[in-house]
């Protein structure tokens, strides 16, 4: 049985993996690997310098202090590294689980962004490793040597513990005792063990008995034993019978039913995971102020970087648009005269801050020209005003030279529904403030 072990930072769960360890079980470390795969000459060094490059001496060793520089500023670059990563440190665990010899059948993966790299499909069941935020706060304090403000940060990065437990199949708490926390793995390691082995039948002792006395038993017929009920009148038995079936029906009509709602919430948290994910908000406190300081919805703007350029800043399309909302040269010229940039160079786009504030700018521009309707908003983003402005005057695509019904090319179309619905998913788990939504636009492409 494959058995993952995961959890937040500082909660504890190297601790619980030297206790299973010091039991005789199998514990693979995910971080071990990572650093195999990234010490000198290691199989990911090559992706690593064709990604970031200068990271890799010409000796083949990682500079990993100018690596963490790049990675732990920015979130896309992040993202980058665990993509390399993260399918190496999988196959390789793979390998070994199948691979792996453990006292009774129980192997353990200690993998700490389990549910994050989507490793726990790997597993047949994941115990997650707690503790209270205070607890984690300080022990990074004491380990790392970080001040309340960097270990606050360093926890935001990873999914919320609340949540990782909600989607294990055990929790072990560290808020207490190390004698308390290893006591928790043991009844969790006995319980396993135990559904695992089918339960012993006891071996009856044989005794010879004479054959006489075995056909003088068979002539007596044993004795009933008697019924709690049978000194009772024959009605009142009867009643009493069908109460005891219905209170058996209805306490298993509530365990059932308890136990499929929690099936449902588990599903239901699990999709929303992966919406989440599908769904990330990088330079969040950027898009915020900017989105705050345009009068703009910050759902509207997550959405379209995220349709533009999926949050990388380095981002440059085949027409030449570049960055996070890939903005044309032309119109970023026009941006920065009308924003009296002095310094202004087609660059700074690659800025991630420049091309959010030039970016809004121009949705804000789009705003007002279109009475703040997002769908036109949208549309003139991605076709130019100049097309929605069309549309607006032709009676086939609107009925009342305000309202657009109808966008007439399919790849504008998609586009607008892509970006709504990204929308959506903005505000329900970042920015959950209602703004209307408009009707699906057909197109007729």
């Amino acid at each position: 049985m494959k058995i993952a072990l995961t959890g937040s930072i500082a909660c504890g769960k190297t601790t619980v993996a030297n206790h299973l360890r010091s039991l005789g079980y199998t514990v693979l470390d995910a971080d071990q690997i990572s650093h195999d795969l990234t010490a000198d000459h290691g199989q990911a060094l090559p992706a690593i310098e064709e990604s970031f490059p200068g990271t890799v001496t010409a000796t083949g060793r990682l500079d990993r202090h100018k690596l963490a520089e790049i990675v732990f500023s920015d979130p896309s670059k992040r993202a980058i590294l665990e993509g390399i990563l993260h399918p190496m440190i999988r196959e390789r665990m793979q390998v070994m689980l199948e691979a792996g010899d453990s006292p009774k059948g129980l192997i353990f993966g200690d993998v700490p962004l389990l549910y994050e790299a989507g490793f726990d499909s790997d597993y047949d069941s994941v115990w997650v490793v707690s503790a209270t935020h205070d607890l984690q706060i300080s022990r990074m304090q004491e380990r790392d040597s970080l001040s309340a403000e960097e270990a606050e940060k360093r926890i935001a990065a990873q999914m919320p513990l609340s949540e990782k437990e909600k989607r294990a199949d055990a929790v072990i708490t560290t808020n207490g005792t190390l004698e308390e926390t290893c006591d928790q793995v043991d009844v969790l390691v006995r319980t396993v063990l135990a559904s695992l082995s089918p339960p012993s039948i006891p071996r009856r002792r044989v005794r010879s008995v004479p054959i006489e006395t075995v056909s003088e038993k068979m002539e007596i017929p044993p004795k009933p034993r008697p019924s709690p009920f049978s000194g009772l009148p024959r009605p009142l038995r009867l009643t009493l019978s069908v109460l005891l079936i219905l209170v058996l029906c209805i306490s298993a009509f509530f365990i059932t039913r308890d136990f499929l709602a929690r099936q449902e919430e588990r599903r239901r948290l699990e999709a929303e995971a992966a919406e989440r994910a599908q769904h990330p908000l990088y330079y969040g406190d950027l898009v915020l102020s900017y989105s705050r300081l345009r009068g703009l919805d910050p759902a509207l703007v997550s959405a379209i970087i995220l349709c533009e350029s999926s949050y990388n800043p380095k981002a440059e399309s085949r027409l030449g648009a570049r960055g996070l909302m890939q903005i044309m040269e032309d119109t970023a010229e026009w941006i920065a005269h009308r924003l009296s940039v002095s310094d202004y160079s087609f660059d700074l786009l690659y800025d991630p801050e420049t091309n959010i504030s030039f970016g809004t700018w121009y949705l804000a521009y789009l705003a007002n020209r279109f009475s703040h309707d997002p769908k036109k908003m949208v549309c003139a983003y991605h076709a130019g005003q100049g097309n929605v402005d069309k549309w607006l005057s032709n009676p086939d695509y609107s009925h009342d030279g305000i309202t657009l019904d109808v966008i007439p090319t399919s790849d504008t179309a998609a586009y607008c529904d892509k970006v709504l619905k990204a929308r959506d998913k903005y505000e329900k788990y970042y920015f959950p403030t209602p703004s209307p939504v408009p009707s699906p636009t057909p197109s007729i492409d």
